[in-house]
């Protein structure tokens, strides 16, 4: 039952019907993801597999040209480029954790395994491997194990990180 009720679930369902060229019951599905978890993934936006939405993600806003990598993990109240029309959008990497309340807007990249702390305002370009906290957003740590910082467990994924 708490499989059928994932925001993911129905970004899914609304992307396949979507690149099927499926017309009204994508956007019934993006809609009835806003009314239920007020939870904003468009199903236009390209999401790698395993997204993982901590807590339903309650309150996220992603932008639909943002693009998102494999092994992500999103919390709750967290906004990725807004609501904007601008051209310059967000990119996450892999393996990429994303705290409560933490914003990434603009044209930034955040490098494959990196880790944002709650409540960050990213603003600019986040290494791989490296944590980024604070308003705006700076580097604390480089060259991390991704999963010792996300609590992970590391053998889901093939990837070793330095550490």
């Amino acid at each position: 039952m708490s499989r059928l009720l994932d925001p993911v679930l129905f970004y899914r369902i609304a992307r396949w019907l979507y690149c099927r060229n499926i017309p009204v019951l994508p956007r019934v599905l993006e809609g009835l993801s806003v009314v239920v978890f007020h939870c904003e993934i468009p199903y236009v936006t390209k999401i790698g597999s395993n997204l993982q939405l901590a807590h339903h993600a309650f309150g996220l806003v992603i932008h639909p040209r943002a693009v998102l990598g494999d092994n992500v993990v999103i919390s709750p109240g967290v906004v990725i480029g807004g609501r904007n029309c601008r051209s310059e959008v967000p990119r996450i990497g892999n393996n990429v954790y994303v705290g409560p309340g933490a914003k990434i807007l603009g044209d930034v990249v955040v490098g494959e395994g990196a880790v944002i702390g709650a409540n960050a305002v990213v603003l600019y370009f986040i290494p791989p491997c490296s944590v980024a906290v604070g308003i705006p957003a700076r580097i604390i740590r480089t060259d991390i194990d991704p999963f010792e910082y996300s609590g992970w467990p590391s053998h889901l994924f093939a990837i070793r990180y330095p550490g």
